[in-house]
C-alpha cells in the first residue's frame, strides 16, 4: 500500500510514463531524483514483492522462519564406522580432526595420557585395534552382558546415556568428555555415547546439570501434554544402520 508521500509525488506514474518514452533507468534517476532501486521496485514485476519479503525477514526473522520458510531437507546420514583409535584421537586432544597442533597439546591437563589406556577403560586388557576383550558397564565397572547372558565383546559397549549396546566403531557413536570439560583427558574422564545422547549433554556439560534440565522437561510434559498422548514407556528405535 503507497503512502501519501508516493501519491502525492507521483513518483509511480512519473517512472512509468518516462520508461514507456525510452528513458534509460539512470535518466529516470536523474529526472526524478531518485534511486535505481526505486525504479526497479516499481517497473519490475515481482520486485515490490520481495522487498516486503525481506523486510518481513528483517523485522520479524523468528516469526518468519516458523510461518514461511520450510528449511533445509536433513540428509539422511549414511551409517559407517572409524577405527577405535582415530575416536580415541578427538577425546585425547580435546578436538577432533586429523592435524594437532602444539598449541593443543600444550592446553591439555593430562599430557601423558595414551589412547590405548583410555579404550582399556572400556575394554580391560586391549592393546591393540584387532584384539577382542568383554565390555564393562561404563557406571558400575564391571563386565557386561547382554540381557540373554553373551558377554558384549569389542568394537560392542553399554552406552552410558542411554543403556543400549553399540557399537563404538560407528559414527552413531561418540567419545564424550564426562564432566564436559574437552582439556580434562584423564582416563577417568573417557566414555562412549550414543551421537543424539550426547548432543543433549553438549550444552549441559555435565551429568548434573542434564538430569536437573531433564527433570524439568519431564514435570512440564507430564502437567500440560494430554494424559490420552503421554506414554512414558515408549521405546525409539536407534539401531544402526
Amino acid at each position: 500500500m503507497r503512502n501519501n508521500l508516493s501519491i502525492k509525488r507521483g513518483l509511480k506514474e512519473n517512472i512509468i510514463r518516462l520508461r514507456e518514452i525510452g528513458c534509460s533507468y539512470r535518466v529516470i534517476a536523474k529526472e526524478l531524483k531518485c534511486s535505481k532501486g526505486t525504479i526497479n521496485y516499481h517497473l519490475v514485476e515481482g520486485a515490490a514483492e520481495r522487498v516486503k519479503s525481506r523486510l518481513g525477514r528483517i523485522e520479524w526473522r523468528k516469526l518468519w522462519r516458523f510461518c514461511y520458510e520450510n528449511g533445509k531437507k536433513e540428509a539422511k546420514k549414511i551409517y559407517g564406522e572409524t577405527l577405535l583409535r582415530k575416536k580415541g584421537r578427538a577425546f585425547l586432544y580435546g578436538r577432533q580432526g586429523k592435524r594437532i597442533t602444539r598449541k593443543d597439546r600444550m592446553g591439555l591437563k593430562h599430557k601423558t595420557t595414551k589412547i590405548f589406556q583410555c579404550l582399556e577403560r572400556i575394554w580391560p586388557g586391549i592393546k591393540k585395534e584387532k584384539e577382542v576383550f568383554q565390555a564393562v558397564n561404563q557406571w558400575t565397572g564391571e563386565l557386561d552382558f547382554y540381557d540373554d547372558g553373551k558377554p558384549i565383546m569389542t568394537p560392542n559397549v553399554r552406552c552410558k546415556l542411554t543403556d543400549e549396546v553399540v557399537n563404538a566403531k560407528g559414527n552413531t557413536v561418540q567419545v564424550d568428555h564426562i564432566d564436559g570439560d574437552r582439556t580434562n583427558n584423564s582416563i577417568d574422564n573417557f566414555s562412549f555415547v550414543k551421537d543424539w545422547a550426547n548432543h543433549m549433554k553438549s550444552n549441559a556439560k555435565n551429568y548434573d546439570i542434564l538430569e536437573a534440565r531433564l527433570e524439568t522437561m519431564l514435570k512440564t510434559l507430564r502437567k500440560y501434554k494430554p494424559k490420552d498422548r503421554l506414554n512414558t514407556n515408549y521405546k525409539i528405535d536407534y539401531t544402526d544402520e
